[in-house]
């Protein structure tokens, strides 16, 4: 029984026998952008992966996914960025990137397994994350001038970690 139970495993994973669960992503979408005034949306539900990079000025990038296993990634050079994602669902990834100035950076995350990372390094960097849920984490580096972390956990098992320096 044991043999017919790999055997079935190693089919259905393309004869990875390892002992993690994979949860292969429904759709991937990439965005990259250099010049001023740049704007981007991704919106994906299901099983997704996002990522957005704009290099220049005046950016504004934004990621809404909901349902489980989603990876979103903001990635922004310049100046007068500014950076959203809102993940509903479970087992999420928020990833944000900031070098410049003016950086703002929101992250909204509701359900259960949830991480949300923000760097900035530049100056008058804004950071927000608001989590819901259960057993969610946060991790907030900034360096530069001029910082400014919220940071609102709602629920059990929570994490959060905030580093700033100049």
């Amino acid at each position: 029984m044991l043999c017919g139970m790999l055997l079935c495993a190693a089919s259905s994973h393309g004869w990875d026998l390892s002992p993690t669960p994979e949860f292969p992503l429904g759709n991937g979408a990439d965005i990259a952008q250099d010049g001023s005034d740049l704007q981007a949306d991704i919106r994906q539900a299901g099983n997704n992966r996002a990522s957005i990079t704009q290099q220049g000025q005046s950016h504004q990038a934004s990621i809404q996914q909901s349902g489980g296993h989603n990876q979103a990634e903001l990635l922004q050079y310049g100046t007068d960025q500014q950076a959203d994602i809102t993940q509903l669902g479970w087992e999420n990834l928020a990833v944000v990137n900031q070098y410049g100035l003016g950086n703002q950076a929101d992250i909204y995350q509701r359900g259960a397994y949830n991480s949300a990372t923000v760097l900035q390094n530049g100056s008058y960097n804004t950071a927000s994350v608001n989590q819901i849920g259960t057993a969610n984490t946060a991790v907030i580096s900034q360096n530069g001038f001029s910082n400014n972390v919220s940071v609102t956990q709602v629920g059990a098992g929570m994490y959060v970690s905030i580093q700033q320096w100049n």
